[in-house]
């Protein structure tokens, strides 16, 4: 027997723990592709003729990773059986724990794989391993570079038959046509706040040339797509499940050339066989003026985009190399999106040489009261490994941040010419609390429409809890589980009384801050309700509560009156749609 353990590590936070949350978001994508295709290789007879394949799936960020435990129940129990583990998508700030993780499993004699972009985008730049990638060689595990849709069996049968190789350099891109879809299990999904959603790469790789993202490094510059074909069998098929809701992880969807194809099939499941699911997709700043794109992405189905903004600034952007954006027709384009119902979500990068914590704040107030825009994602400038930038700094020997645990976006990780680390740090938390202000996300629902309001909605309130917690989130959840012996290699375990009297007031700090944000939404839903789509709790004569339009104190309202407006907001939030 052959067992396959797929694993998505956490990271680790500022005090050495291990990330991990009681419910999570945004599930894996790459967990859930790497899940189709172990079972395409296993009933393809690629193995041999009689092997059994197992496989498990975790996903550290909401479940407990032990590996003793792991080693235990999967390992091998007769001299033929094999165990594989292996580590996937591994991006630059989750290496520390994935290197704990591979370690860990090697001491207990079993073979571990490692891929994802950091040791991609490492490896497709630099002529050789950086220190740490080196580490994990020297203890025999096995790094895997490039993607590996035609690769996965022939690396499965090496495993099977024990002689993998220390590395497996894939250079040759793989089609996606003939790909299995992304199958997340049903019981992986539970772990989420919203569990009726799946996620899929239509198509990978990006034309333009940013020079601080590494997909145009690790997935190419050649747009490749998946069947669309397959993509409308498996909505079909995933609506019968109970699936509604979809977020398409292309980092550029409007330049997969299968786009029209992809959303008349689901124009003609929501038109034609009732299956209105909705989606939410990433395209750039320009696929607002390709023909029919906008009015058929709303057709079918298209609540939310993720536009890559970057910048306000023509500076910034041409700093980034991000010549395609043009500032002066933002305005124009955040309108036609509108225009169609689709609410704006834009990526946002702070810490460009010409930023100050001035220039940012005023970016911040132009985006809210200018452009309209209605959701936003902060991030602080990083050299990620695979980019150009990370390649240059590198070159010229620039002082980089050693830690590859800091590269996750809200860490300064390099020197600024016009800030300190701090005054950086303090501009980047500063525009969370402007643009996610009560006011601000009040003035955004008050212009959304029935089809958009719920999932702005629920993502404030998810963007409003990772404030929090410090973190950025996209890689945030809800409720932080913090356990004793998870902690990185060189930190103390607490024993169980200290860490004890560490946790609890941890743990009652976040509940009185999460009382409180969910009373905060609670007003920001008795001011907008009218918005939502029609529904008993929207239509209720609710008493009227005190009006905290800018959040000041306020006297409290009678306990029957907040009773009734909590009960109402309670099944207003779990019956309203996440999209």
């Amino acid at each position: 027997m052959l067992t396959v353990v797929l694993l998505k590590p956490s990271r680790y936070d500022d005090d050495g723990y291990v990330v991990r949350h009681w419910r999570g978001v945004l599930p894996s994508n790459t967990l859930a592709a790497m899940h189709s295709l172990t079972e395409q290789v296993a009933s393809s007879g690629a193995l041999g003729a009689g092997v059994e394949v197992r496989t498990a799936a975790y996903d550290e960020t909401v479940q407990r990773v032990d590996p003793a435990a792991i080693a235990r129940r999967l390992g091998p129990r007769r001299p033929a059986d094999v165990t594989v583990i292996a580590l996937v998508a591994v991006q630059t700030n989750q290496w520390p724990r994935a290197a704990d993780l591979a370690l860990e499993f090697r001491r207990r004699g079993l073979p571990v794989l490692v891929g994802g972009f950091h040791v991609s985008g490492i490896l497709e730049l630099f002529p050789g391993p950086t220190p740490e990638l080196q580490e994990l060689l020297d203890a025999g595990a096995t790094l895997v570079h490039g993607e590996i849709e035609e690769s996965w069996g022939s690396i499965l049968k090496d495993a099977l038959e024990g002689r993998l190789r220390p590395r497996y350099d894939i250079h040759e891109r793989p089609g996606l046509e003939n790909a299995p879809l992304p199958h997340i299990p049903p019981r992986y999904m539970r772990r989420f706040a919203y569990p009726h959603m799946a996620t899929v790469d239509v198509g990978r790789g990006c034309p333009f040339d940013c020079s601080f993202c590494s997909i145009i490094n690790v997935q190419g510059k050649r747009m490749r797509h998946r069947d669309p074909a397959a993509i409308e069998r498996a909505v079909r098929d995933n609506w019968k499940r109970g699936i509604d809701y979809y977020f398409f992880t292309d980092d550029n969807f409007s330049r997969n050339p299968c786009w029209e194809a992809v959303f008349d099939g689901l124009i003609r499941l929501r038109e034609n066989e009732g299956v209105r699911i909705d989606f939410m997709m990433q395209v750039d700043a320009l696929a607002w003026k390709i023909p029919r794109f906008i009015d058929k992405a709303a057709r079918a189905g298209s609540s939310q985009v993720f536009l890559g903004m970057e910048s306000i600034r023509p500076a910034n952007l041409k700093a980034a190399g991000k010549r395609q954006n043009k500032a002066a027709e933002y305005r124009q384009m955040i309108g036609a999106w509108h225009r169609a119902g689709i609410a704006c979500h834009v990526g946002y990068i702070l810490g460009f040489p010409d930023d100050t914590p001035e220039t940012i704040a005023q970016d911040v107030r132009d985006l809210l009261e200018v452009l309209d825009v209605d959701q936003a994602s902060f991030f602080m400038l990083t050299p990620i490994p695979g980019s150009h930038d990370h390649l240059e700094m590198v070159r010229k020997k620039v002082p980089l941040d050693a830690d590859p645990g800091d590269y996750d976006s809200f860490h300064p990780v390099m020197r600024h010419p016009r800030m300190t680390g701090a005054e950086w740090l303090a501009a980047y938390r500063r525009a969370w609390r402007d643009f996610y202000s009560f006011d601000a996300m009040r003035r955004s629902l008050l212009r959304a429409n029935h089809r958009t309001y719920w999932g702005l909605f629920k993502n404030y309130l998810w963007y409003r809890a990772a404030m929090i917690e410090d973190a950025h989130p996209m890689i945030t959840g809800f409720l932080r589980l913090k356990d004793r012996t998870q902690r990185r290699r060189g930190s103390a375990i607490d024993g169980r009384f200290a860490h004890l009297r560490r946790r609890l007031p941890e743990v009652w700090g976040q509940l009185r801050a999460y009382a409180r944000l969910l009373a905060e939404m609670q007003d920001l839903w008795l001011q907008t309700r009218h918005v939502a789509p029609p529904s008993l709790a929207s239509r209720l004569r609710l008493p009227a509560l005190p009006v905290r339009a800018r959040r000041h104190v306020e006297p409290s309202p009678p306990p029957i009156a907040a009773l009734a407006c909590t009960a109402a907001f309670g099944l207003a939030l779990v019956a309203g749609r996440t999209k």
